[in-house]
């Protein structure tokens, strides 16, 4: 099922004050009985704060350069989130709403692996996703759906909570560390200006020197060995490892 943006965000009960800005802005927008109705929803201002970080990279985003693709003021814009990290947090929440989430078909492995590669895709198609995704928590609404599911899941292994939060964390930031590894090196490689054949030219004469030096006898098992595999059968192979060694430690 595809989720879309799944939370708007709209309710009767306003946030508590003394709670972190990040968790803060995934609450509920408190009503207000004076002053004009705000003019944008928060998901619009997610969506103005992502059309930026797609177009100029994520240290562009600002919250004067947000507020003027919306076209109002800076200060009105402090009406729907506190600080750049809330409107990060919020960007972020936004982009996992648009993760897609298949129907579970009862086998914890291919529900699990499908989870994984959601997650992978939606970062993928976001390049600076991976990057303010990392050592976040779940704490957003569309985050906490895909937790959830993904919990859901795992919920049919006769595990206790410690045990499914735990294997549900290990899935979620291993892929989290490979698309960032994976969105480094594309970004290399685009910064360079060079396409699949030329980067391979030229890290090949670099390559060269390091093996003939003798000082890398296993890294030069690997480069001959052809070991550096595209990233898609790369991350294919890591995740049934990784559900590989899940499954060795179920009970029973």
């Amino acid at each position: 099922m595809a989720t879309g943006d799944r939370r708007s965000g709209d309710s009767r009960h306003g946030p508590a004050p003394d709670l972190p800005t990040a968790v803060r802005v995934s609450l509920p927008s408190p009503p207000s009985s004076r002053g004009p109705a705000p003019t944008y929803s928060r998901a619009q201002v997610a969506a103005a704060a992502i059309k930026i970080a797609d177009e100029h990279g994520i240290e562009a985003v600002s919250m004067r350069r947000v507020a003027a693709a919306l076209g109002t003021g800076p200060m009105s814009l402090y009406r729907y989130v506190d600080n750049k990290e809330a409107l990060c947090e919020l960007m972020l929440d936004h982009m996992f709403g648009e993760t897609e989430l298949p129907q579970p078909t009862g086998d914890w492995r291919v529900d699990l692996a499908e989870v994984a590669r959601s997650l992978r895709r939606a970062q993928l198609s976001h390049p600076w996703l991976a990057r303010i995704a990392a050592g976040r928590p779940a704490m957003g609404p569309n985050m906490l759906d895909i937790f959830e599911y993904g919990m859901s899941i795992l919920d049919r292994l006769d595990l206790d909570t410690a045990d499914m939060l735990e294997i549900f964390a290990l899935v979620s930031s291993w892929v989290g560390g490979f698309v960032q590894e994976e969105v480094a090196e594309q970004a290399a490689r685009r910064d360079r200006g060079m396409d699949e054949r030329e980067w391979q030219q030229s890290m090949s004469r670099y390559l060269e020197t390091l093996t003939a030096s003798g000082n890398y006898p296993y890294f030069t098992r690997v480069v001959r060995a052809g070991a550096d595999r595209d990233f898609d059968t790369r991350f294919e192979r890591g995740l049934d490892r990784i559900l590989t060694g899940i499954e060795a430690t179920l009970p029973g």
